[in-house]
């Protein structure tokens, strides 16, 4: 499936909660499959894009990250589909952010693009399905920041929300997913080269470095570096050398081209609207309210070795919901040595519950 990236300028300036207005507001965006179809909304991680399936060109290495589901014949079947993907407000990936053109300066946003939370982000999105004439979702999906997009969605606005797939999930915000953003952020603004956020764009900074090299651990769990670089060396005497060895070429190889477009401002914006995530944040912290202003049928899906959202996370959630109507929300881990990242390279496994659930929806 080849695919291409199209952009909608929003008929009206967007309000961001904490004030300041955005003018022109721009969203990069992918569709796929049957346009008269139902329609399913995807939304993607945080630092990802909205490059959910197919490829760009036919000799293109890297597809969408949930290629595996979205496709003709696959679990969110495009034969039968209409499949939007949106990029978020403040991601470096096309939507607004603190890359664009603040039309009031006519220079780059940087670091004067205005503070936004995860609400904003769900607004954007439906400011962006209301232009794109979408009347109501069949379903909503996404990985990790895209389930906490999918979740905060269906809250808002329940009956614009048929039914819900979130991966990598909780209701809020977790303790040591908010350590992870601060150190990120932080390691950005006490690198020399960011400037107070007005370096030169397109240049990569120091912190990138580091921060990539941190993810490649925080993302995934010792199980599987231990079976992709430890498992494959033979016992011997220079066995840990190799091994180290190995370990160090995973930390550095194609560092470069994966920071490469990277905007450290874009990160900053992103992972503290990420931790403003409470499903009960604008019903003055009442979290059981917040989630159970959700309707629509729920599948969670947690990954077992997932150190940002242990399954104990979605677990609570399913409580919540299935407290209040039983069978509601469907909890399922999967078991999976990929850690965080699980939720995109689990591909068969998660399209397999996507598959069931969609059954017993139609």
């Amino acid at each position: 499936m080849i695919v291409k990236t199209e952009y909608k300028t929003l008929s009206q300036p967007f309000h961001p909660e904490y004030g300041s207005v955005i003018g022109n507001p721009v969203v990069a965006y992918e569709e796929y499959g049957k346009r008269e179809g139902p329609v399913i909304f995807i939304t993607h991680g945080g630092i990802s894009s909205h490059h959910a399936a197919g490829r760009y060109h036919r000799d293109d290495p890297v597809p969408g990250f949930w290629d595996a589901i979205i496709g003709p014949g696959k679990p969110i079947d495009t034969n039968r589909f209409r499949v939007l993907s949106a990029n978020s407000l403040g991601s470096m990936f096309g939507s607004t952010s603190p890359l664009s053109i603040n039309p009031d300066t006519e220079k780059h946003y940087g670091p004067d693009f205005p503070k936004i939370t995860l609400i904003d982000m769900v607004r954007f999105h439906r400011a962006f399905l209301d232009e794109m004439g979408v009347q109501r979702l069949f379903m909503m999906a996404g990985p990790s920041m895209g389930a906490l997009q999918t979740l905060q969605m269906a809250a808002l606005f329940p009956s614009f929300v048929g039914s819900a797939v979130a991966v990598a999930v909780a209701g809020r915000m977790t303790p040591y997913g908010m350590c992870m953003h601060h150190f990120m952020c932080h390691a950005l603004q006490m690198d020399p080269g960011f400037n107070g956020g007005w370096y030169e764009i397109g240049e990569p900074l120091l912190a990138m470095r580091y921060i990539h090299q941190m993810v490649r651990v925080y993302y995934v769990s010792e199980g599987i570096v231990k079976q992709l670089f430890w498992d494959t060396v033979p016992e011997g005497k220079d066995a840990q050398e190799q091994r180290s060895r190995n370990v160090k070429r995973y930390l550095l190889d194609g560092l470069e081209e994966q920071i490469e477009g990277r905007d450290p401002n874009c990160y900053i914006t992103i992972l503290n609207a990420i931790n403003t995530y409470d499903l009960g944040r604008d019903l003055a912290g009442d979290y059981e309210k917040g989630v159970n202003r959700i309707q629509c049928p729920v599948l969670l899906m947690n990954i077992s070795s997932d150190a940002e959202f242990p399954p104990y996370w979605g677990q609570e959630v399913a409580d919540v919901l299935n407290r209040k109507l039983t069978g509601q929300a469907k909890m399922t881990v999967i078991d999976s040595p990929w850690g965080h990242l699980g939720c995109v390279q689990e591909g068969a496994l998660l399209g397999h519950h996507i598959t069931q659930f969609i059954k017993e929806l139609c």
